[in-house]
């Protein structure tokens, strides 16, 4: 157990080694530029996102049914 809570900081110990410190200065300094001009939070973008889909893909109903199709 104690090993499973420990896991996060092993992660982060190993990608420090891996990157470097000029590698890890980048990623906080993106995370936190990312952090500050996010528009909204997570559930109301995908929401948002979700709704354009089904738009762009005709989740309107479609055509009309009053709508001729014959050639």
């Amino acid at each position: 157990m104690f090993k499973l809570l420990l896991l996060p900081f092993k992660l982060v110990i190993g990608f420090l080694k891996l990157s470097g410190v000029k590698g890890a200065l980048l990623l906080a300094i993106g995370v936190g530029i990312g952090l500050l001009v996010a528009p909204q939070r997570g559930a109301v973008l995908r929401a948002r996102l979700a709704q354009k889909l089904r738009e762009a893909n005709g989740g309107g109903g479609g055509l009309p049914a009053d709508e001729d199709l014959s050639l």
